[in-house]
């Protein structure tokens, strides 16, 4: 079952500790419906009475991931469609179930036909589990562990496929470089876990004015790089203008009697229809310098 984009996107409000939970809640469940398969073929085959919840209409709301899937909260469930599709796979698969057992205690052969229905079923329930799961773990593994933002690992991958769909539809997108000023400064007087909460801030900041389908990367250090898809120079640089003040009216929080400050140069480059990834990702870093150049804390466009 391959990964769903749109799922991905939704992923990407989530923390890694978020993130975390619900892989280890998704593993299980897998152990949940292992062990609950197991028990349905000892009822099946060595005449083990079956579990009367089990031949319920509603059985599916009674089972460990049952009880688990319906507590989550809708917005949770909302980050990817395959929640959606397991909840209904879910259901499908007890109801299966259900018709098997009410003929085993009737004493009734099981056709082959349902016993292979139910496995069906069964499987793309697996299916389901198992791709909500790597997905996930995908997500979490491209991740910056300080601060959550998407790594540089597959960076270029992902700007290429952007600017694939962009030219696809005529569209423009851009890209923004920024890097904090005088970060150096903050190691050396505060310390480097000051320097790590300053950059965690940082990025909760950009999180928080990113649209569901921006993306995030820290690049490099205090270096960090937003892909804003369907946007043209004029968008990108009142968006920036936005972030730049957002980020000098930060107070951050650094275990002592006083926050400290700090502001951030940024670098614009637009990616047109027949433009170069690269070469857009080298403007914008011109673009960046340019606005070190210039006095810092403010916005350059190539």
């Amino acid at each position: 079952m391959t990964s769903n984009s749109k799922g991905s996107k939704g992923l990407n409000t989530l923390s890694n500790k978020q993130l975390e939970r619900i892989i280890a809640e998704i593993d299980q469940a897998i152990e949940w419906h292992q062990s609950w398969y197991k028990q349905l073929l000892r009822s099946l085959i060595s005449n083990v009475p079956a579990n009367k919840h089990d031949l319920s209409d509603n059985a599916h709301t009674f089972c460990e991931f049952g009880q688990w899937f319906n507590k989550l909260p809708t917005d949770t469930k909302k980050l990817h469609p395959h929640f959606s599709e397991m909840g209904t796979a879910h259901q499908k698969m007890h109801q299966g179930a259900k018709v098997l057992l009410s003929l085993n205690e009737a004493k009734s052969a099981i056709p082959v036909s349902l016993l292979d229905q139910f496995h069906a079923d069964l499987d793309t329930l697996r299916d389901l589990f198992e791709a909500v799961s790597d997905e996930f773990s995908d997500v979490l593994h491209t991740r910056d562990p300080l601060t959550g933002a998407t790594d540089r690992t597959n960076l270029l991958s992902h700007l290429r496929k952007e600017h694939e769909r962009c030219k696809r539809h005529s569209l423009e997108c851009a890209i923004i470089m920024i890097d904090l000023d005088h970060f150096k400064r903050v190691n050396d007087e505060h310390g480097h876990a000051a320097g790590d909460k300053v950059l965690v801030a940082l990025v909760k900041c950009i999180q928080s004015h990113l649209r569901e389908y921006d993306q995030l990367y820290r690049y490099g250090g205090e270096e960090f790089l937003v892909c804003l898809p369907e946007t043209e120079l004029g968008g990108a640089k009142s968006f920036s203008e936005r972030l730049r003040a957002s980020v000098e009216e930060l107070n951050i929080n650094i275990g002592t009697n006083t926050p400290i400050n700090v502001t951030g140069s940024f670098g614009i480059a637009s990616v047109s229809v027949n433009d170069d990834i690269e070469q857009a990702i080298e403007r914008a870093d011109h673009a960046m310098y340019q606005a070190k150049k210039s006095g810092r804390n403010r916005v350059c466009v190539t």
